[in-house]
Formats: C-alpha cells, structure tokens, sequence
C-alpha cells in the first residue's frame, strides 16, 4: 500500500489533481454550510400574523349518486381536519386554495406546497387511488420520487386508506386550477432526492405503524382522539421537539417520540406542551375555548400558527370529536425533555419562554432589547409578575408551564430582565432548597392529623401497602391533586399558609417514609 501511495505522488499531475480535487470538496462543504447557516438566520426571523384565512371550495356533486354525495361530504371534514389547506394554499400571497406554491423555509432550503387540485396536467388530476394513498402513506410520488418530511407522511401514514379515498374524493370535486408547481430551492447535495432514503431509515420505517389499530383497553372516544391527534391532526409536527445536528436551529424534521407533544418553538412562537402533566388539571369546557374562541388557557389570546390552525382546521371540528382530542391529550404520558443547565430561570426560559421573547413572536418583548422592555418595567415589578403568572393579550398564563410554581415563573422573568440589565435583577432570591427534614415539620404541623391516624381514610405514612397507588400514579400527579384538592385531599392539603414549596417537601417526606423509593432528588 505504502507503494502505491508512493508511485501515485511521485507523478506531478496527480499530486495537482488531488490538491484541486480537496480544493472542490472543500469549497462544496463551504458552500453548503454556508447555505444552511443562512437559510436558519431567515427562519429566525419574525413572522408575519394570520391575516388571510383561506376558504374552503365548494365541491362539485352534479351527477352524483347518494353514496358517492356522502363520501364527498366525509373527505371534505377530514380534509378540514388534516388542516391541508394550511399547507397547499399560498396564504402570504392570498393563493387559490389547494393550488400550493406556499414556500416553507428549512435549513435546509426552500420547499414549496404542490397543486392538489384536480387539474390534471400541474394537480392531481391524473392520480390513481393507488397513487394517492402511496403518497399519504409511504411519502412517494406517483413518479417514484421520496418527498421531503415537510409532507407530514410520517403522521397521514396512521389514516385508515377508506378515510384517504374520501379526502381524494373531495378533493376531485372542487374547482381545478391550472397553476404549475413551484422547484424546490434546496441547499445542495438536499435538492437530491434519493438522500431522503437515510431519513427514511432512521426516522420513518421505524414508526411506519399504520394504519392506525384502535386499543382494545382504551374507550371509543380515547381511540378517537388518538386516531386524531397522531394521524390527521398531525400535532406532534409543531408540539413535539425535533431531532437536529449541532443546533436546535438546524431541525431534522423528526419528533423525539420520548417527550411526544411535550412542547416545541415553531415559527417565532411556542407550541406548548399538550400533555397530561400540563393539562390534566385543566376542565374541558376552558380547554374547548382554545379550539372554539382561540382564547388560551389560564388568559390571553391564541396567535402564530395555532390560530391558523383553529381557523383553518380545529373549528370545524364537532364537539365529539374535539372532545376526543381533549380526551386522548389529557392522557398522554411522555418523558419530560431535560431542562438546560443554569438554574430554574433560565431553564424554564429556554424550554417555554424563548419560543415568543427570542424573536419577538406575536409581539412579545425580545430578550435583551432594553427599549422593548421600558414601558412594561415602568408599570412595576408587581405588574409585570402578574401578566407572566396570569396572562395577557396573546401572553399565555404561566408561559404555558400550568405546572410550574408562581416562584418558577418569577425567577424566569428575573432571567429574562437581567439580560437588559448586565446583571441578575435579584428581585427574587431563589428559595432555600427544602429537605426531608423540613418536609417532616411541615408534615408534623399540617398533615399528620389526617396522615398519621387514617382519619377520613387517609393513607398513613409508613404503610407502603396504602402507599402503592400515590406511588404508581407518580410524584406530580400525588402533588397535583394535593394542590388541587383531588382524590379525597382538601385544596393545598388544608394548610393555605403552605407555599409550594413546602407542600412539596412534605410530599416527598411522606412518599419517601412509606415506599421504597428516595424522593429528595425529585
């Protein structure tokens, strides 16, 4: 080997043809940095508000038998609740509905939507069943060619094919608009398609499970809401974090199925966590507001691609089925993504608050732009706790986090105003770290009245057997219903002078005395 490699830079040429072609692969990698670099600074960039809300073409049924009306009728509500013509209509221009051209912005280049209307020389038109429910399903056009995961495949793949018929059928009987489909501008080598395949391997396969098979344990409405939430409603594409290289910024377009819909920035916004941990407290009928009058949860204003969502989609819905969603949402247990290092504050920035106050999203003040925050600091610290722990305008209450403390929210907005600042603002000194120890004065003074004798049946700590179902149901859910006086507790565990703080630590001595598990770390 050593010889070859000897004789082949003996020769002047080769040495040249090898310095030239490191020059070029260099240059090439230059080139696609580059472009993937810029293509995420516009992606950070503001966006636009909702202004322009599509609607819905009225299908053609002349002619058509009772069976194929209805059929129509079904394809076009399931249209609505895939929420196609978000993504098909090119709404900053004010498109035609259905006939694509909508640029979404990638690191790794410019997609645009296709034309899904029946035109049959730029739409769909031509396509056979077959074709359509290969592209739903696996992601591949009827030339053979892979789609890029813009197209949510990896979720309509969960739609049962007689579903995807009717949306087909729907869609055959509006209005065909002659519009041709706009290239892909992609950073190279991404505009070659075969590439895809690697995504594919890793990401799609694995969860290309469906479609859809109802659970015999759960309830009709559970399975509904399923079908829902993990096909057409697709909502894991905004509310669950993305695998990525190097930089969140630089997104792979793959939900990290562990912290399934646990929250996730998308477009200058947040999309919150929509999981039993953040809405299992939360009663249907304020939930259903979110959908019916885009009023956010605890206060404010639903904006950014939610509304969009709402209007284009969600508000079709019947009661059931938003239900359903409510249903299946409220149950859904996912890991909690690790929270970054640098205490609370910063923490529960990064994860809830930089969705909006990094970019400015829905007219939220940026981090660290001193002039933005002035006119809200000269209302008083009191105020400006106020709208962060209740909400105002489009400013959800408690960033979205409904499980955080009041003092988590605080030190958040303490994070947030040192960076106009210099320096920690120190308007609220984080909290002495409470330890079992305190948990057993708290206990001893407000909740061994109940606990230790089994009045009104309460679990006496020390008995492990009594313990078992607050230990399988797991710390947040036994402290959650302490706090919200769930399950047979009194509200905040009768003791009103009690922060959360110290609730805390006297749940965790509790648990900890009566099982065999250590909760000070939790």
């Amino acid at each position: 080997m050593k010889q070859l490699i000897k004789k082949f830079f003996s020769k002047k040429r080769n040495v040249i043809g090898f310095i030239l072609l490191v020059v070029i692969l260099l240059g090439a990698l230059s080139y696609t940095i580059h472009g993937i670099l810029l293509n995420a600074q516009q992606m950070g960039e503001e966006t636009e508000p909702v202004s322009y809300i599509p609607l819905y073409p009225l299908a053609n049924t002349v002619g058509k038998t009772p069976q194929e009306i209805e059929q129509i009728r079904r394809g076009e509500y399931l249209t609505k609740a895939g929420d196609c013509i978000a993504c098909h209509t090119n709404t900053p221009q004010q498109g035609t509905p259905f006939a694509g051209g909508l640029p979404m912005e990638t690191p790794f280049g410019t997609i645009y939507s296709p034309n899904i209307t029946p035109d049959k020389a730029t739409g769909i038109g031509d396509w056979t069943d077959a074709q359509f429910i290969r592209a739903m399903h696996d992601g591949i056009s009827p030339q053979g060619k892979h789609y890029y995961p813009a197209f949510p495949y990896l979720y309509f793949n969960k739609v049962a094919p007689q579903d995807l018929l009717a949306i087909k059928a729907y869609l055959a009987s509006i209005p065909a608009v002659h519009q041709k489909n706009i290239d892909n501008k992609m950073v190279w080598p991404f505009n070659w398609r075969f590439l895809q395949s690697g995504w594919r391997l890793l990401f799609f396969l694995p969860q290309k499970t469906g479609p859809y098979q109802p659970n015999p344990e759960q309830s009709e409405q559970w399975n509904r809401g399923a079908y829902l939430v993990e096909g057409l409603g697709h909502c894991a594409m905004c509310h669950t974090p993305s695998y990525y290289i190097f930089n969140k910024k630089f997104s792979l377009g793959a939900p990290m199925k562990q912290y399934n819909l646990t929250g996730a920035p998308i477009q200058g916004y947040l999309a919150p966590n929509i999981t039993k941990t953040n809405l299992a407290d939360v009663p249907d009928e304020e939930f259903l507001k979110v959908f019916t009058h885009n009023q956010l949860i605890g206060g404010g204003n639903v904006e950014g691609p939610m509304l969009e969502a709402n209007q284009n989609s969600l508000k079709y819905l019947t009661r059931s089925d938003m239900l359903a969603i409510i249903t299946y949402l409220k149950s859904v247990q996912s890991k909690t993504p690790p929270l970054p290092k640098g205490g609370v504050g910063k923490a529960l920035y990064e994860n809830y608050c930089a969705g909006c106050h990094a970019n400015g999203g829905g007219g939220a003040p940026i981090y660290g732009d001193a002039g933005a925050w002035a006119p809200i600091l000269k209302k008083g610290m009191g105020t400006v706790y106020s709208n962060a722990l209740k909400g105002i305008d489009g400013m959800p209450a408690k960033g979205t986090c409904l499980s955080c403390s009041d003092n988590d929210i605080k030190q958040a907005v303490d994070y947030i105003l040192a960076s106009i600042k210099g320096k920690a603002v120190n308007t609220v000194p984080p909290p002495r770290k409470l330890t079992l120890e305190d948990g057993k004065r708290i206990y001893d003074t407000s909740c061994a009245v109940c606990h230790a004798t089994g009045f009104k049946n309460a679990p006496k700590v020390g008995d492990k057997a009594a313990w078992i179902p607050m230990v399988n149901a797991g710390f947040l859910e036994t402290y959650s219903n302490v706090l919200t006086g769930k399950k047979g507790h009194p509200p905040h565990g009768a003791c009103a002078q009690c922060s959360d703080a110290e609730l805390i630590a006297a749940i965790k001595y509790m648990m900890t005395e009566s099982s065999n598990k250590d909760y000070s770390l939790w």
